[in-house]
């Protein structure tokens, strides 16, 4: 946190006085003298009138950056004065537009006319002197002008009272004005510092004070928020201007990266925290925002600056509303260290969320992927956890570190999650609770700083109710749950893909990019995608191979609509059936090879030998040749 100090005598004194809640007896003399010798005294006859409840906003909200800087000492001195004397703020209409009495602010205060209208009256207060008002009804009430450098009025302050007013109470008011026009004068120079540095940034910037209003502003800024420089929006809370940002508090207490869906004015954007720092006054406490405006550019989000590094979360490719509703999400989760559990269908890019989420957070440690399925399960534990010298036949002599403690400050992707065995979980869940790891075969236990994130494509919450799950270890890794939606619930975004691929692969292979023709497109659109977004990257890719000439084809796609369906008969909407026939036709296509289905089809061995197991394939009805025997599921008979 940055401090600011500015004390001097008169700030001393006036904490002397709040924490006291007593005016020293020398200054007391001392200012006794100066008010009775700097008084005029008018009598006013009393007009009760209220602004109209309509134009009262638009009134406060002309003087937003007025009530901003003179609230704290309103109400340091309110909490000095006795219960029925009031402290009001009065601009140059004659209108109280601040005060600790609420029920007051919109009055209209007659002694204000005198001010503007005498010119004599108004000469003797330019010159220092109180104005001291008593009114026909019985208030008695002290007005002192505020002049800015230039000598221009631009308001008034005072106390009211339904009696005369005591002496303390006018050495309060005496002694706040002394200090708020010094204060006055450092804020004034300050805020042309503040403006000249906050201008040099490239990013947007603004200064906040204690309640989220808004005392300073650059440039960028101003521009992102469509703001001319005919007006002010100092004083102005942040919030009237953008709305969807957190609390001051909450602002103030995190210094967590974080992005925010905001609407300005009538516009959605998505903007980005990129640093925030509290700053410490003795005119209270202030916090510095710069952020960036995030900008849809059609097939992934990236951040709006001349020199930033690449979004994290550029990989993720789409901008339906399920995929910009899980960036968002995501770069939440990337700002804390709770666990992540991201469930989802084989293929739909979890992997890639996952690394997302690793580089926003910007821990400093490694990123490392470990499949739970491809493990056996009796090397599952020496995998993650390591082991010493000599726990089993064929250690290495000084033993060897896992996957956990390799992943020191950085994070570990269990992906599969769903596929470890019951044993493993409980170890899992011990290292979530204390985050100490011990060596198989060793005896020391020592602490690791390590995220998790874990994936599946099953329904986690279903295995536990099967007994498949650990139910606690279910809870401890969904702390944060992110739901990965699978290509053929977010078709809008096939033509993103299509073309973001063609463009990738074509310049790996150094080659011309192919026309995706209007009926190649709509055999994407309307094919159901079982294997997901890596499934559409490798028949981008075969078709690419095998396409002739500069026109891409995907005559091997079986259509999911009943007008478009030349590959099977009598293919319905029912979600495993079509991916029943799906997988059929991959293996037909492939001649039984497990290896090259799977590949196709964007999905691992043990998951396409599961599948063919669930949707009661029968590989030896579709006519496969029987190169299918080498390429066997564990435990597989012949």
């Amino acid at each position: 946190m940055i401090t600011l100090s500015r004390y001097n005598r008169l700030e001393t004194l006036w904490d002397e006085i709040k924490h006291n809640s007593k005016i020293p007896e020398e200054v007391r003399m001392e200012t006794e003298q100066k008010l009775l010798e700097n008084r005029v005294e008018v009598r006013v006859n009393y007009r009760d009138s209220r602004i109209n409840e309509v134009e009262l906003p638009h009134q406060l909200s002309k003087y937003n950056q007025t009530i901003a800087m003179v609230e704290p000492l309103v109400n340091d001195v309110s909490d000095c004065l006795e219960e029925d004397v009031k402290f009001l703020v009065v601009d140059t209409s004659g209108v109280i537009i601040a005060s600790h009495a609420k029920d007051v602010i919109g009055l209209c205060c007659p002694a204000a006319e005198l001010v503007n209208n005498n010119t004599d009256i108004r000469d003797m207060m330019e010159q220092g002197c109180t104005l001291e008002v008593k009114y026909d009804n019985g208030i008695h009430s002290q007005m002192v002008p505020i002049f800015d450098e230039q000598g221009q009025l631009q308001f008034c302050w005072g106390i009211s009272a339904y009696r005369p007013l005591p002496t303390e109470a006018s050495i309060l008011l005496y002694l706040a004005t002394q200090l708020f026009q010094q204060r006055y004068k450092y804020i004034l120079m300050a805020d042309e510092y503040t403006s000249s540095l906050m201008n040099a940034m490239s990013d947007c910037a603004v200064l906040l004070d204690e309640k989220g209003r808004i005392l300073n502003i650059n440039d960028h800024c101003k521009n992102l928020l469509k703001l001319d420089n005919k007006g002010t929006v100092k004083g102005m809370p942040f919030n009237y201007l953008m709305s969807g940002l957190p609390s001051t508090q909450e602002m103030f207490q995190s210094l967590t990266r974080e992005t925010l869906n905001l609407r300005i004015w009538e516009e959605d954007i998505c903007c980005r925290i990129t640093h925030r720092q509290p700053i410490c006054t003795s005119y209270g406490t202030h916090a510095l925002f710069l952020f960036n405006r995030l900008s849809n550019t059609g097939r992934h989000l990236q951040l709006i600056t001349a020199d930033s590094p690449k979004d994290a979360f550029a990989s993720i490719i789409g901008n339906s509303p399920q995929i910009s509703e899980l960036i968002n999400q995501a770069r939440k989760a990337a700002g804390y260290k709770a666990t992540v559990l991201i469930e989802g269908e084989s293929g739909t890019g979890k992997e890639l969320i996952a690394q997302a989420i690793h580089k926003e957070s910007g821990r400093s440690g490694k990123f490392i992927a470990i499949n739970c399925g491809a493990i056996p399960s009796e090397l599952i534990q020496s995998e993650l956890f390591g082991y010493d010298e000599g726990a089993f036949t064929g250690a290495k002599k000084k033993g060897n570190p896992g996957k956990l403690e390799m992943a020191d400050k950085g994070t570990v992707f269990l992906d599969e999650i769903g596929e470890m065995p019951l044993d493993m979980q409980v170890n899992l869940l011990r290292f979530l609770q204390d985050k100490t790891i011990t060596r198989v075969g060793g005896n020391q236990s020592h602490k690791i700083d390590v995220r998790i994130i874990a994936a599946t494509n099953r329904n986690l919450k279903e295995e536990v109710e099967k007994g498949n799950f650990r139910e606690d270890l279910y809870y401890r890794l969904n702390v944060i749950h992110l739901q990965v939606p699978p290509l053929r619930e977010r078709r809008e975004d096939i033509p993103v893909l299509a073309h973001f691929f063609v463009e990738k692969l074509s310049q790996e292979y150094g080659i011309d990019e192919p026309i995706i023709s209007a009926a190649a497109m709509r055999t994407l659109l309307d094919y159901d995608w079982p294997g997901n977004v890596r499934e559409m990257e490798n028949q981008i890719e075969r078709a690419m191979i095998l396409s002739a000439g500069y026109e891409l084809r995907f005559d091997n796609l079986i259509s999911s609509v009943s007008d478009n369906a030349e590959g099977i008969e009598g293919i319905t909407a029912d979600k495993e059936r079509i991916e029943k026939e799906g997988i059929e036709n991959y293996l037909r296509q492939y001649q039984g090879n497990i290896s090259h289905t799977a590949k196709a089809l964007g999905i691992t061995r043990q998951t396409l030998y599961r599948k063919i197991k669930s949707l009661n394939i029968q590989r030896e009805k579709l006519g496969v040749t029987p190169m299918d025997a080498s390429h066997q599921a564990p435990n597989e008979k012949s």
